[in-house]
Protein backbone atom coordinates (compact mmCIF):
# COMPACT_ATOMS: atom_id res chain seq x y z
CA UNK A 1 0.00 0.00 0.00
CA UNK A 2 3.06 2.31 1.04
CA UNK A 3 4.18 1.96 -2.92
CA UNK A 4 0.38 2.25 -3.90
CA UNK A 5 0.54 5.79 -2.18
CA UNK A 6 3.59 6.70 -3.59
CA UNK A 7 3.09 5.92 -7.02
CA UNK A 8 -0.01 8.45 -6.35
CA UNK A 9 1.53 11.31 -5.14
CA UNK A 10 4.20 11.61 -7.91
CA UNK A 11 1.79 11.20 -10.40
CA UNK A 12 -0.16 13.83 -8.78
CA UNK A 13 2.47 16.19 -8.52
CA UNK A 14 3.47 15.19 -12.20
CA UNK A 15 -0.06 16.66 -13.40
CA UNK A 16 0.29 19.75 -11.55
CA UNK A 17 3.44 20.94 -12.60
CA UNK A 18 3.94 19.99 -15.95
CA UNK A 19 0.27 18.34 -17.66
CA UNK A 20 -2.14 20.79 -15.86
CA UNK A 21 0.55 24.05 -17.65
CA UNK A 22 0.63 22.37 -21.16
CA UNK A 23 -2.95 21.85 -21.46
CA UNK A 24 -3.34 25.22 -20.50
CA UNK A 25 -1.76 26.70 -23.07
CA UNK A 26 -2.66 24.00 -25.58
CA UNK A 27 -6.36 25.28 -25.05
CA UNK A 28 -5.83 28.93 -25.08
CA UNK A 29 -3.93 27.79 -28.63
CA UNK A 30 -7.45 26.20 -29.57
CA UNK A 31 -9.60 29.43 -28.47
CA UNK A 32 -7.20 31.47 -30.37
CA UNK A 33 -7.61 29.57 -33.25
CA UNK A 34 -9.77 29.75 -36.87
CA UNK A 35 -11.82 26.74 -35.63
CA UNK A 36 -13.31 28.86 -32.89
CA UNK A 37 -13.66 32.02 -33.95
CA UNK A 38 -16.53 33.68 -34.40
CA UNK A 39 -16.58 34.18 -37.92
CA UNK A 40 -16.94 30.81 -38.10
CA UNK A 41 -20.56 30.88 -37.19
CA UNK A 42 -21.66 31.61 -41.02
CA UNK A 43 -19.89 28.02 -41.59
CA UNK A 44 -22.08 26.34 -39.22
CA UNK A 45 -25.37 27.37 -40.69
CA UNK A 46 -24.98 24.33 -42.90
CA UNK A 47 -27.91 23.66 -45.09
CA UNK A 48 -29.53 20.25 -43.98
CA UNK A 49 -29.67 17.86 -46.86
CA UNK A 50 -33.65 17.31 -47.28
CA UNK A 51 -36.13 17.80 -49.83
CA UNK A 52 -37.75 21.12 -49.75
CA UNK A 53 -41.42 22.24 -50.92
CA UNK A 54 -39.85 22.58 -53.91
CA UNK A 55 -38.75 19.38 -54.64
CA UNK A 56 -42.42 17.99 -53.46
CA UNK A 57 -44.06 20.27 -56.00
CA UNK A 58 -41.57 19.03 -58.92
CA UNK A 59 -42.29 15.31 -57.70
CA UNK A 60 -45.81 15.94 -58.11
CA UNK A 61 -45.73 17.33 -61.23
CA UNK A 62 -43.66 14.34 -62.48
CA UNK A 63 -46.53 11.89 -61.22
CA UNK A 64 -49.10 14.14 -63.05
CA UNK A 65 -47.15 13.88 -66.26
CA UNK A 66 -46.40 10.58 -65.41
CA UNK A 67 -42.38 10.72 -65.64
CA UNK A 68 -40.97 7.51 -64.34
CA UNK A 69 -37.57 8.70 -63.18
CA UNK A 70 -39.45 9.93 -60.09
CA UNK A 71 -41.59 6.69 -59.76
CA UNK A 72 -38.03 4.29 -59.83
CA UNK A 73 -35.92 6.95 -57.30
CA UNK A 74 -38.10 8.80 -55.19
CA UNK A 75 -41.46 7.43 -54.67
CA UNK A 76 -42.55 4.26 -52.82
CA UNK A 77 -45.94 3.06 -53.99
CA UNK A 78 -48.17 1.51 -51.30
CA UNK A 79 -49.63 -0.85 -54.03
CA UNK A 80 -49.05 -4.43 -52.44
CA UNK A 81 -50.13 -7.76 -54.38
CA UNK A 82 -52.24 -10.43 -52.30
CA UNK A 83 -51.99 -13.59 -52.86
CA UNK A 84 -55.51 -15.71 -52.59
CA UNK A 85 -55.48 -19.06 -52.89
CA UNK A 86 -58.81 -21.03 -53.25
CA UNK A 87 -59.14 -24.94 -53.22
CA UNK A 88 -61.92 -26.17 -55.82
CA UNK A 89 -62.71 -29.93 -55.24
CA UNK A 90 -63.42 -32.11 -58.47
CA UNK A 91 -66.69 -33.97 -57.93
CA UNK A 92 -65.68 -36.18 -59.86
CA UNK A 93 -62.19 -37.61 -59.34
CA UNK A 94 -61.73 -35.70 -55.93
CA UNK A 95 -58.27 -33.47 -56.70
CA UNK A 96 -57.49 -30.46 -55.21
CA UNK A 97 -56.64 -27.64 -57.46
CA UNK A 98 -55.23 -24.34 -56.49
CA UNK A 99 -55.46 -21.18 -58.67
CA UNK A 100 -53.76 -17.91 -57.36
CA UNK A 101 -55.00 -14.21 -58.51
CA UNK A 102 -53.37 -10.83 -57.45
CA UNK A 103 -55.08 -7.90 -56.25
CA UNK A 104 -53.51 -4.76 -56.49
CA UNK A 105 -54.63 -2.05 -54.07
CA UNK A 106 -53.91 1.49 -55.12
CA UNK A 107 -52.64 4.16 -52.69
CA UNK A 108 -51.27 7.66 -52.73
CA UNK A 109 -47.65 7.87 -53.90
CA UNK A 110 -45.05 9.08 -51.22
CA UNK A 111 -41.84 11.13 -51.34
CA UNK A 112 -39.46 9.19 -49.87
CA UNK A 113 -36.17 10.70 -49.04
CA UNK A 114 -33.37 8.41 -49.86
CA UNK A 115 -29.72 9.09 -48.25
CA UNK A 116 -28.33 10.16 -44.25
CA UNK A 117 -28.55 12.99 -42.79
CA UNK A 118 -25.23 14.29 -42.04
CA UNK A 119 -24.27 15.78 -38.96
CA UNK A 120 -22.88 18.99 -38.77
CA UNK A 121 -19.12 18.98 -39.80
CA UNK A 122 -18.09 21.79 -37.60
CA UNK A 123 -19.42 20.54 -34.35
CA UNK A 124 -18.19 17.34 -34.64
CA UNK A 125 -15.02 18.42 -35.62
CA UNK A 126 -14.60 20.36 -32.31
CA UNK A 127 -16.47 17.83 -30.48
CA UNK A 128 -13.22 15.38 -31.42
CA UNK A 129 -10.85 18.10 -30.28
CA UNK A 130 -12.59 18.64 -26.96
CA UNK A 131 -13.65 15.33 -25.76
CA UNK A 132 -10.17 14.15 -24.94
CA UNK A 133 -9.73 17.41 -22.69
CA UNK A 134 -12.31 16.56 -20.99
CA UNK A 135 -11.35 13.07 -20.33
CA UNK A 136 -8.23 13.91 -19.41
CA UNK A 137 -8.83 16.66 -16.91
CA UNK A 138 -11.43 14.18 -14.81
CA UNK A 139 -8.83 11.57 -15.03
CA UNK A 140 -6.66 13.94 -13.61
CA UNK A 141 -8.77 15.52 -11.15
CA UNK A 142 -9.50 12.09 -9.46
CA UNK A 143 -6.00 11.36 -9.18
CA UNK A 144 -5.38 14.71 -7.49
CA UNK A 145 -8.68 13.82 -4.77
CA UNK A 146 -6.85 10.53 -3.93
CA UNK A 147 -3.46 12.35 -3.16
CA UNK A 148 -4.81 15.51 -1.06
CA UNK A 149 -7.04 12.69 0.50
CA UNK A 150 -3.76 10.71 1.48
CA UNK A 151 -2.07 13.72 3.20
CA UNK A 152 -4.71 15.02 5.25
CA UNK A 153 -3.29 13.78 8.72
CA UNK A 154 -4.92 11.68 11.68
CA UNK A 155 -7.49 14.32 13.50
CA UNK A 156 -6.03 15.97 16.20
CA UNK A 157 -6.30 19.07 18.91
CA UNK A 158 -4.69 22.42 17.34
CA UNK A 159 -2.28 23.11 14.56
CA UNK A 160 -5.05 22.38 12.01
CA UNK A 161 -4.60 25.66 9.87
CA UNK A 162 -3.06 23.29 6.93
CA UNK A 163 -5.47 20.69 7.28
CA UNK A 164 -8.09 23.60 6.54
CA UNK A 165 -6.32 24.03 3.47
CA UNK A 166 -6.18 20.46 2.06
CA UNK A 167 -9.99 20.47 2.74
CA UNK A 168 -10.48 23.34 0.53
CA UNK A 169 -9.01 22.60 -1.76
CA UNK A 170 -10.48 19.24 -2.01
CA UNK A 171 -13.54 20.91 -2.01
CA UNK A 172 -12.36 23.34 -4.91
CA UNK A 173 -11.23 20.35 -6.95
CA UNK A 174 -15.02 18.65 -6.84
CA UNK A 175 -16.58 22.00 -7.51
CA UNK A 176 -14.73 21.99 -10.71
CA UNK A 177 -14.88 18.05 -11.58
CA UNK A 178 -19.06 18.31 -11.32
CA UNK A 179 -19.09 21.39 -13.54
CA UNK A 180 -16.91 19.36 -16.57
CA UNK A 181 -18.84 16.33 -16.42
CA UNK A 182 -21.96 18.49 -17.19
CA UNK A 183 -20.11 19.25 -20.38
CA UNK A 184 -20.76 15.75 -21.78
CA UNK A 185 -24.19 16.23 -21.24
CA UNK A 186 -24.14 19.30 -22.76
CA UNK A 187 -23.23 17.13 -25.89
CA UNK A 188 -25.65 14.44 -25.34
CA UNK A 189 -28.96 16.85 -24.88
CA UNK A 190 -27.59 18.36 -28.35
CA UNK A 191 -27.66 15.61 -30.53
CA UNK A 192 -30.77 14.22 -29.46
CA UNK A 193 -32.45 17.61 -29.85
CA UNK A 194 -30.68 18.17 -33.30
CA UNK A 195 -32.23 14.85 -34.37
CA UNK A 196 -36.09 15.37 -33.09
CA UNK A 197 -35.58 18.58 -35.15
CA UNK A 198 -34.57 16.77 -38.35
CA UNK A 199 -37.30 14.45 -38.20
CA UNK A 200 -39.71 17.51 -38.02
CA UNK A 201 -37.85 18.73 -41.11
CA UNK A 202 -37.97 15.67 -42.99
CA UNK A 203 -41.75 15.15 -42.10
CA UNK A 204 -42.36 19.11 -42.72
CA UNK A 205 -40.48 20.52 -45.48
CA UNK A 206 -42.46 23.18 -46.30
CA UNK A 207 -42.30 24.79 -42.79
CA UNK A 208 -38.86 27.12 -42.77
CA UNK A 209 -39.14 27.65 -39.16
CA UNK A 210 -38.10 23.68 -38.32
CA UNK A 211 -34.88 24.15 -40.88
CA UNK A 212 -34.01 27.20 -39.37
CA UNK A 213 -34.43 26.07 -36.14
CA UNK A 214 -31.78 23.31 -36.97
CA UNK A 215 -29.18 26.13 -38.17
CA UNK A 216 -30.06 28.16 -34.47
CA UNK A 217 -29.37 25.08 -32.70
CA UNK A 218 -25.74 24.76 -34.57
CA UNK A 219 -24.63 28.06 -33.73
CA UNK A 220 -25.81 27.45 -29.82
CA UNK A 221 -24.17 24.53 -30.07
CA UNK A 222 -20.99 26.10 -31.48
CA UNK A 223 -21.02 28.83 -29.02
CA UNK A 224 -21.67 26.41 -26.28
CA UNK A 225 -18.53 24.20 -27.53
CA UNK A 226 -16.33 27.65 -27.65
CA UNK A 227 -17.16 27.69 -23.75
CA UNK A 228 -16.80 24.69 -22.97
CA UNK A 229 -12.81 25.14 -23.92
CA UNK A 230 -12.78 28.23 -22.68
CA UNK A 231 -13.46 27.00 -19.25
CA UNK A 232 -11.70 23.87 -19.57
CA UNK A 233 -8.43 26.49 -20.24
CA UNK A 234 -9.67 28.41 -17.21
CA UNK A 235 -9.92 24.97 -14.89
CA UNK A 236 -6.74 23.94 -16.00
CA UNK A 237 -5.22 27.07 -14.88
CA UNK A 238 -6.75 27.62 -11.68
CA UNK A 239 -6.44 23.95 -10.48
CA UNK A 240 -2.37 24.85 -10.98
CA UNK A 241 -2.48 27.73 -9.39
CA UNK A 242 -4.21 27.03 -6.69
CA UNK A 243 -2.03 23.54 -5.69
CA UNK A 244 1.09 25.38 -6.31
CA UNK A 245 0.18 27.89 -4.30
CA UNK A 246 -0.60 25.58 -1.25
CA UNK A 247 1.66 22.78 -2.26
CA UNK A 248 3.83 22.84 0.81
CA UNK A 249 0.91 23.72 2.85
CA UNK A 250 -0.87 20.11 1.59
CA UNK A 251 2.32 18.02 1.63
CA UNK A 252 3.25 19.03 4.94
CA UNK A 253 -0.14 20.57 6.60
CA UNK A 254 1.50 20.15 10.23
CA UNK A 255 4.49 21.79 11.03
CA UNK A 256 6.82 20.68 13.93
CA UNK A 257 6.49 23.00 16.75
CA UNK A 258 9.23 22.82 19.60
CA UNK A 259 8.25 24.76 22.95
CA UNK A 260 10.87 25.97 25.16
CA UNK A 261 11.06 24.84 28.83
CA UNK A 262 12.60 28.71 29.85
Amino acid sequence: MDDYSTKIKISAEHLIRVEFPEKALELDTLVSSQVLSFSEVTKVRAEIRLPTADDLIAHSNSLESGDDRYNSTSVLSTNTTKKRKTDSIDNTNSVQSTSTSHDFIGGTPIYVFHGVVPSNPLITLLEEKLKPYIFHFLDSIAIIKLWIQLMIPKVEDGNNFGVSIQEDSLAEVRTLETDVTQYLDLTYKYLISRGELVKKVAKYPHVDDYRRSVQSLDEKQFVSMRFIALELRNHYTSVHDLLMKNLEKIKRPRSVQTHSMY
